[in-house]
């Protein structure tokens, strides 16, 4: 049910106040803000582009408008009419009593309807100890509760028991389907380009959809369009430059943002012979072009293309040169998006965007007699229509609909030169088409008590490349039970799916400074990432559902508990959460999914749960800042059928490869004098899961491990420290270059933390001295300092 509710209260009229909320140093908005209405106790948050509504009666009225790191404005307004004001805000000198930590208004911990969702502030992330002075978004994650990792290196994250795919990445409107730069040690994301950085976990709105984990949803920044300004840094392995302007002033502006890597000169300067000829070099650029033709519309044209080489010289175990592990990693993402925004009237106000975005992925192998290229891409066309509607100062709708358009290369084989012996192979193009229309409806019963009601209709559609495979019924699915394929008119449907998704959040304030929060909803995933590695390369194909691989569905239930201390100074939570995984994929050992013409035959699905626990206490003001995060978790999939080819771990949960059940972060910043301050990042996890043999055979004189039970013992726990000092530039300096200095100490406790463990046995003269040792792989076993320098003008 939808509370749409249009009347007026007691009968009196209501006129519509309005605006933009804006810095007073650069006329940027600030998103999320909060604005008040004292005479009436009614309020709102401004949007991602600085603006706000909100109804009040005719007469006179005091506002009150507040976001951290500024002064809060009061300002008296006459309201006849309907009126539009425009509110700027003066940002905080940075006193030795208050270094602010949140982006946001100190209350909305408590007041705001969503659960699980964090807002990240690019200013704090700058502080923290990064890795070789390079500042990573999807790093950062990692310090909030519900998110971990496979290990150090590893690209993609993992939220509340999903999957890396099963994140939705989107930087202005644009999904990203490979995030990671020099295979997961860095983010595509430039900090400069970057605006705020919305990160839904739990109660997810109804926009959202096509991912069953969580959402991490990126806003550009927009372009000066009052003076040329630029900023930029230069650290270890990168160096960024973002220039900015007005075209015509506070009518059309652009930025542009680079960065690019120096790893592989850093390599040759290394003595070890393996090591020089590694390649390892990436670089990207991002753009936006805005117009703002009238106050009531804004178009913009964003541009993103990143770019990564990556090449390892030859077996590092070995020490040796070897042209044919000598393979080429490249991989590149190109996205495109542009948007209007009209403003029809002041309640209702509309956002237009076309997005068009492609990844491209390839493995180049040298070898003169097995030299080959191996291709795959994926390319994504979306076209939606979102509408924000505010009928009374107690309600807000949102709604829309959206489109897009899938087409996947998942892999091309061919060989590299005239004297290769690779035999070429092609997989079937895919085709799909998902479609979407969706409602939120926000409603304020009163002060104490609010929901949030939506529903999301998808539907899917597997355009086909032509024919699909049949097996023999009464069998499981392999190479030997195929019997013949079925031919279908191309661009036909082959299959199609479809389903309801509700969202719902409530929120009961048990007074000013403490809520209780509900939520629940469902989530369904048409495309997946399929790899059977512990950590999938850029290179893993993509798969759409089909005729045998379903969608995947997660329902997910979540309650918690908010409360803000000592005058807003210190903000707490705790949430439980528990999801229903429905249709989770798994894979049969030995599986190859790389160039699987039949993947069906090797991907089991199955239903799965995960539940747990997340303790978050930050404190936002004072010399000392920063915040805490536990999280008690548990994913189990169950994976059973009548045949046991397709069973996995005898019918029996267990657990994925990205299962931690104890992660504890410690984030904390102290403000030692007017320019330095010291951070830390401590980090604690317990071991992820990892299949250990259980016995050996020898057959034909060689060594032949056996695995029993999938999953059924933990690498070492994990723990880090990272140290760092900043040296900021000077707030009262007039001048317009600024510059400032981050020193970081990344693994400060030198620990040999391990991404995996491996076993070999050592052959010896008779079978019954053979000894086997076990060896622990570590990424980043060592200190690692690092230096950068950033600069504004």
């Amino acid at each position: 049910m939808l509370f749409l509710s249009f009347s007026t209260t007691c009968g009196q009229r209501k006129f519509t106040l309005s605006g933009v909320i804006r810095q007073s140093s650069n006329e940027k908005p600030l998103p999320r803000a909060a604005i008040y209405v004292d005479e009436t106790g009614y309020g709102t948050l401004s949007d991602t582009l600085g603006r706000y509504q909100v109804l009040v009666p005719k007469g006179t009225f005091n506002i009150t408008v507040s976001y951290q790191g500024f002064f809060t404005k009061h300002q008296r307004v006459d309201v006849n009419n309907n009126l539009m004001v425009d509110i700027i805000m003066d940002e905080k000198a940075n006193d030795l009593d208050e270094v602010v930590v949140s982006a946001n208004s100190a209350s909305q911990n408590v007041k705001r309807l969503e659960t699980g969702v964090t807002n990240l502030s690019i200013k704090n992330m700058k502080k923290l100890p990064t890795l070789l002075g390079e500042l990573d978004i999807i790093k950062s994650l990692f310090s909030l509760p519900g998110v971990a990792s496979v290990g150090e290196g590893a690209s993609g994250f993992n939220v509340r028991g999903g999957n890396i795919d099963q994140n939705l990445i989107l930087m202005d409107n644009a999904p990203v389907f490979n995030a990671s730069h020099l295979m997961g040690f860095f983010s595509v994301f430039n900090p400069d380009a970057l605006r705020d950085i919305n990160f839904y976990r739990g109660g997810i709105p109804a926009q959202y959809g096509g991912r069953t984990a969580s959402v991490l949803n990126i806003n550009l920044r927009d372009a000066n369009a009052q003076k040329f300004s630029g900023q930029g840094g230069v650290g270890l392995v990168s160096s960024r430059l973002m220039l900015e302007a007005p075209i015509i002033k506070d009518k059309a502006s652009f930025f542009v943002a680079s960065r690019f890597s120096y790893v592989g000169y850093l390599f040759k300067l290394l003595p070890q012979q393996n090591i020089k000829n590694t390649k390892a070099d990436f670089y990207d650029i991002t753009a936006k072009l805005e117009f703002r033709p009238t106050k009531k519309d804004k178009i913009a044209l964003t541009g993103f293309t990143g770019f990564d080489k990556f090449k390892v010289a030859g077996d590092s175990l070995a020490n040796l040169e070897v042209n044919a592990s000598s393979s080429l990693f490249n991989w590149r993402t190109t996205n495109g998006t542009l948007s209007w925004v009209h403003s029809f009237g002041t309640k209702l106000t509309s956002k237009i965007v076309g997005v068009y975005s492609r990844y491209d992925a390839n493995i180049i192998n040298p070898d003169s007699a097995l030299a080959f290229r191996l291709e795959s891409n994926i390319v994504y066309k979306n076209l939606k229509a979102d509408f924000n509607y505010l009928p009374s100062e107690k309600q807000k709708i949102d709604f829309g609909l959206s489109t897009i358009d899938y087409q996947i290369q998942p892999g091309k084989l061919r060989p590299d030169n005239a004297v290769s012996q690779i035999n070429p192979v092609t997989l079937r193009n895919e085709s799909s088409l998902e479609s979407a229309v969706y409602i939120n409806d926000e409603y304020d019963f009163n002060k104490k008590f609010s929901i949030l009601v939506g529903v999301r209709y998808s539907f899917f559609m597997n355009r086909g490349t032509g024919y699909t495979y049949n097996y023999r019924d009464g069998l499981p699915k392999s190479i030997e039970t195929l019997t013949d394929s079925t031919l279908y008119a191309k661009g036909s449907v082959t299959k199609s799916y479809g389903g309801i998704e509700p969202r719902f959040s409530a929120k009961y304030s048990l007074n000013d400074n403490a809520s209780i929060k509900f939520s629940l909803n469902r989530m369904i995933q048409y495309i997946q990432l399929i790899s059977n590695t512990t950590a999938a390369l850029p290179t893993a194909r993509w798969k759409s559902a089909d005729n045998y691989i379903k969608p995947q569905i997660a329902d997910q239930i979540s309650i918690g508990y908010f409360q803000n201390l000592n005058d807003n100074k210190i903000e707490a939570s705790i949430e439980f959460f528990y999801k229903k995984l429905t249709n989770v994929a798994d894979y049969k050992d030995g599986s190859n999914l790389l160039l699987d013409k039949f993947p069906e035959a090797s991907i089991l699905q199955g239903t799965g749960r995960a539940y747990g626990a997340e303790l978050y206490v930050k404190k936002n003001i004072g010399l000392l800042t920063g915040w805490m995060s536990y999280t008690y978790s548990q994913t189990q999939f169950l994976v059973k059928s009548k045949f046991e080819e397709e069973t996995i771990n005898n019918g029996e949960y267990f657990s994925p490869n990205y299962n931690k059940p104890h992660i504890f972060n410690l984030i904390a910043s102290y403000q030692a004098a007017k320019r330095i301050s010291f951070s830390t990042n401590f980090t604690f996890s317990t071991g992820r899961p990892i299949t250990y043999p259980a016995a050996k055979f020898y057959v034909g004189g060689l060594v032949v491990p056996y695995y029993a039970n999938r999953n059924q013992a933990n690498i070492p726990n994990y723990v880090r420290l990272d140290l760092a000092m900043n040296i900021d530039a000077d707030p009262y300096k007039t001048k317009k270059f600024k510059g400032s200095w981050n020193f970081s100490i990344y693994n400060a406790l030198n620990t040999r933390n391990a991404y995996s463990v491996f076993f070999r046995t050592k052959t010896r003269y008779a079978q019954y001295y053979n000894k086997v040792d076990i060896y622990k792989l570590s990424i980043l076993g060592s200190m690692i300092p690092s230096i950068s320098y950033n600069f504004k003008f």
